[in-house]
């Protein structure tokens, strides 16, 4: 038996979505500190300062997951688990396909075709908004873009695992 894949975030797939936001934070606030020494409005510059506070709080945000060292998806033989969609097992006799959403390193989306609707923790998970919509609702999104490994690396694991899912471009 094949040994179970575990994958954790990737450093750089969260350190480099997050410098949008620190140089929009950065700028906003570079904006407020220029409002203030002009003297303008009182109003106008807190909404300044505001929108400068929150777009440094989404860096933050962002940019903490590089330092989560936890293990956030699991293949192994039973199934495949996403800890950051309900950590819920899906086993492989629910599987019916998988489709990498863009193929190579750029993949951002894993999609898998379930033979039945997948449990509540993973439907309503954010990742699977569209499975709220009236179509889709037997595929599970796994975003894969922030984690260590390419996209088609867990397609080959998922290969492995269980050799009856069809693997669709």
């Amino acid at each position: 038996m094949a040994a179970p894949l575990e994958i954790r975030n990737s450093a750089s797939g969260k350190i480099l979505p997050a410098i949008g936001p620190f140089l929009i934070g950065g700028i906003f606030g570079f904006g407020a500190l220029q409002g203030v020494a002009a003297g303008a409005n009182g109003g106008h510059v807190l909404w300044i300062a505001l929108l400068a506070l929150g777009f440094l709080a989404l860096g933050f945000f962002i940019v903490r997951g590089a330092f989560d060292t936890s293990v956030k998806v699991t293949l192994d033989q039973r199934g495949f688990r996403d800890a950051r969609a309900g950590d819920v097992l899906v086993p492989w006799n629910k599987v019916r396909s998988v489709r990498l959403a863009a193929g190579g390193k750029g993949a951002a989306m894993l999609n898998f075709e379930l033979t039945e609707e997948p449990p509540d923790a993973i439907k309503y998970a954010a990742a699977n908004a569209f499975g709220l919509m009236p179509f889709g609702k037997t595929t599970v999104h796994m975003e894969i873009s922030s984690l260590d490994v390419r996209g088609q690396d867990m397609v080959d694991a998922v290969k492995t695992f269980a050799p009856h899912v069809v693997v669709r471009r």
